[in-house]
């Protein structure tokens, strides 16, 4: 069973690492591209590595930082509605792969553009609940620690 960590062992400076948590939210790293550098059944070997990846169970979808989006010259595969805290806007929906090392886990799928970067969040990537779907998430605000898991082939008696 594949698991990778998503929350933080240890703080930094006088922030404890539920600080960092609450602060910054369960984070991943994730690889990004279009196309992949190695031949097919191989690991992907996307264009920009270790890039931090929100995990978010308030977000429907999974998103990307639009400026990053645009710098990989990532295509434009829609334009679509969405709404959040800011209210409604337009925004573009981009095609991209992203692969989640630790979990093996390669994503080929539209992702929305979001302003992260704009806005000076930490993260280039969300991942909602549609990513989550096929994990399972164990969160401790007290620790700081959350791991995200697949889950067991059996189910538990």
């Amino acid at each position: 069973m594949r698991s990778t960590p998503a929350g933080f062992k240890s703080g930094r400076g006088a922030e404890s690492a539920a600080d960092l948590l609450v602060r910054l939210g369960p984070t991943i790293q994730v690889d990004i591209g279009l196309k992949s550098r190695s031949p097919a059944g191989q690991i992907p070997d996307l264009s920009e590595k270790k890039v931090k990846a929100l995990i978010d169970t308030g977000a429907g979808g999974d998103c990307i930082d639009d400026a990053l989006a645009r710098r990989l010259k990532l295509p434009v595969h829609d334009e679509g509605e969405i709404s959040g805290v800011g209210g409604r806007h337009r925004a573009f929906i981009y095609t991209a792969r992203i692969y989640v090392p630790k979990l093996n886990k390669l994503l080929f799928q539209p992702f929305t553009g979001v302003k992260l970067h704009e806005g000076e969040q930490w993260h280039r990537v969300i991942l909602g609940r549609s990513f989550l779907r096929q994990y399972r998430l164990a969160y401790d605000g007290l620790t700081g620690e959350v791991e995200i898991m697949e889950p067991n082939e059996a189910p538990a008696p």
